[in-house]
């Protein structure tokens, strides 16, 4: 059900209405000892902050590599895109094996022409990558921005963990490069954000009110076809009670079974007619005397 639109029938138990305490010294003291209003406001905001710059970062960044591959003139060779089209041309055929597609289906997806459409489609993505690389490293270097080798170490450290768990080899001559060139990275992005002048606009989702009223007018429409569906099955079964055939039932004595000394034998239901199957469901619930004429 991921990324369908649904509507939720939701039924309220219990409400109820937060209370904020006045923000006060006496109150901020009662938080952390020494804390006064005005600190407490401080830090609070400081957080939100925080949260709200590790929400925003990703558009951001996407953002200022935007404009930069846009300004940066680099001549990308073919070569290189070639290369960098077939490492994300694997990529996505191992993700199609790990999504369960079968093997077969897999193979005959890898050939010259499917490749040659899929670099097509990923080369403007490809050059735009490369030009905001060479656009970082040319930042870095003429600001004297560095990572510091700490930094480097703790990726590295959790991404050797990550490893160990999953079982997986760990190619720390290859990794490490990469995880180098991410921090740098996000530390230009960093530096680019504090001196550039960003025009910052938010997007609000806009509620689709003709979607919400079509996917309404469904949900009902399942439900009566359902309720439908349910009413006409009960009538056919009781035109099946009504009309189940009688049988031939072996000697019985000439006690009257009751359900308790009937029981629910088992019966294969499987080579029964329609009718049969309600005559035997009627008969082992206990529902008809065999002794009845």
């Amino acid at each position: 059900m991921a990324g369908k639109n649904a509507i939720f029938d939701v039924t309220v138990l219990e409400a109820s209405r937060r209370t904020l305490p006045e923000l006060t010294d006496e109150f901020a003291n009662q938080v952390r000892a020494g804390l006064t209003a005005e600190t407490l406001k401080k830090e609070l905001q400081k957080a939100v902050d925080s949260e709200d710059a590790k929400e925003f970062t990703p558009a951001r960044t996407a953002g200022l590599s935007k404009a930069l591959a846009e300004i940066m003139e680099v001549d990308v060779p073919d070569t290189l895109i070639t290369k960098q089209a077939k490492e994300k041309f694997a990529v996505m055929m191992t993700d199609m094996r790990n999504n369960g597609v079968p093997d077969e289906e897999i193979k005959k997806q890898i050939s010259p022409e499917n490749f040659l459409k899929y670099k097509k489609i990923v080369k403007d993505s490809i050059v735009r990558d490369f030009k905001v690389s060479m656009g970082v490293d040319e930042i870095g270097r003429m600001e004297g921005i560095e990572v510091p080798d700490y930094q480097i170490e703790e990726q590295m450290q959790g991404i050797r963990e990550e490893a160990v768990k999953s079982g997986e080899e760990f190619d720390e001559a290859d990794i490490r490069p990469r995880v180098a060139a991410t921090l740098m990275r996000e530390a230009v992005m960093e530096f680019l954000a504090e001196n550039a002048e960003l025009d910052v606009s938010f997007e609000d989702e806009e509620f689709d009110e003709e979607l919400m009223r079509k996917l309404a007018e469904e949900t009902l429409a399942r439900e009566q076809g359902a309720s439908t569906v349910t009413e006409a099955t009960a009538i056919e079964a009781e035109v099946v009670e009504e009309k189940a055939p009688e049988p031939s039932t072996p000697e019985v004595e000439e006690e009257k079974p009751t359900v308790a000394n009937v029981g629910s034998p088992k019966r294969d239901y499987s080579t029964m007619t329609l009718q049969e199957k309600a005559y035997y469901s009627l008969l082992d619930a206990g529902a008809l005397d065999v002794n009845e004429k």
